[in-house]
Formats: C-alpha cells, sequence, structure tokens
C-alpha cells in the first residue's frame, strides 16, 4: 500500500480559477482543504503512521517525499508546519487518532540557493512567503524538540550536485541533547534571511 499524500499545492490545481502566478490568493483556501482532508485520514485511513514533513519553500519537501517516503504505508502531510499553532493542533489531532507520528524535516544547505529556486518556481508567492516559512518551519521544530522528546524527527539536509540534481542526506546525533543544540544553531529570523540573500544575490 503506498502513502496517502495530502497536499495543499496540489489541492490548489483544482480550486476553480486557479492560476499558478497567483498561487498566494488561493493559499489559505487550499491548507484549510487539507486539514479537512487530514481529518477525513484519520478517520478513514488504515495506515497507523503519519509523517508531517517540515521545511521552508522550494527546500526540496516534495521532491524528497515524491522519491524517498511515496512506497511507505502512511498517511504524509505535505507542509512547511511553519506555525507553531498549526503543529499543536495537528500533534494533538494524530496522537488523538493513536496513529505513529514522525517529522520529516528538509533543510537546504543554502538558504540562497532555496530562494534562487523559489522566485523561478511557476507557484508564485510573495517574498515574504519564503522568509517566513523558512523561519517559522525550524521556530516549529526546536518547539517540537523540546516538548515532545518522543516524537522522532528526521534532518534531511538538501543540496544540489554539480549537473544540478537535487541530492539529500541525513544529519544524524547521538542523543537528543546533541539534537537540540543543531536545532539552536540553525534559528533564523526572517530579517536575518533577508540581509542573508540580499548580501548574496
Amino acid at each position: 500500500m503506498d502513502a496517502q499524500i495530502i497536499s495543499a499545492d496540489k489541492i490548489k490545481k483544482d480550486l476553480p480559477g486557479y492560476d499558478p502566478k497567483l498561487a498566494e490568493e488561493y493559499h489559505h483556501e487550499s491548507a484549510q482543504l487539507a486539514d479537512i482532508e487530514l481529518k477525513r485520514a484519520l478517520k478513514d485511513n488504515p495506515n497507523r503512521k503519519v509523517i508531517l514533513m517540515s521545511g521552508g519553500s522550494a527546500s526540496g519537501k516534495t521532491e524528497f517525499m515524491l522519491t524517498q517516503l511515496v512506497q511507505r504505508d502512511a498517511i504524509i502531510f505535505d507542509t512547511t508546519l511553519s506555525t507553531g499553532e498549526g503543529a499543536r493542533i495537528k500533534i494533538k489531532n494524530i496522537r488523538k487518532s493513536g496513529r505513529k507520528l514522525e517529522v520529516y524535516a528538509v533543510i537546504p544547505d543554502d538558504l540562497s540557493r532555496a530562494f534562487i529556486a523559489f522566485l523561478h518556481r511557476d507557484r508564485k508567492f510573495s517574498d515574504a512567503h519564503f522568509y517566513q516559512t523558512h523561519s517559522g518551519s525550524r521556530s516549529t521544530l526546536l518547539n517540537i524538540a523540546i516538548n515532545h522528546p518522543d516524537i522522532p524527527i528526521y534532518i534531511i539536509e538538501s543540496s544540489y550536485t554539480e549537473d544540478k540534481h537535487m541530492r539529500f542526506a541525513q544529519v544524524t546525533f547521538d542523543n537528543h541533547d546533541q539534537f537540540i543544540k543543531y536545532l539552536e544553531t540553525i534559528q533564523v529570523s526572517e530579517n536575518a534571511i533577508i540581509d542573508l540573500v540580499s548580501r548574496e544575490l
């Protein structure tokens, strides 16, 4: 049994009048519909595992999911996980369903490179969306790791080969304290991302 993938970006494509150049205008509605689909899956899907994706826009989450996770027996929610409240609600509902929860966080090796990829995507969002999702997803990850140490979180670093193919490498840690310290070191504010990409571009 392959995974059931729930994706707001996929849902957008079926909304009346959708235009990828105006994707941000459809984001709120598609995100709400994705949450409804997750609730339905938690009720009806027999898979006992739920995977929450995490990571800012254009980090490589979807490609990782489709190449590395799609054959898992799981419900996979393709999300940036960039707000603490959204994560709290999802975790609460998943735990209530009795399923096992895992988080896969895709972290780009270079935020400037990810920003260039973001600018060249067909789905257009404001630059602020990039800054918020990358800063927010890292903050949410740290919050989950501190407050829910029983939830497995897998860190995947995305990068590009010389011939422009995306590759992924799992970052491993000896213990939870080391993991927490890593998450603390990658925290970044929206303003810091703005400064970084401005210097590099």
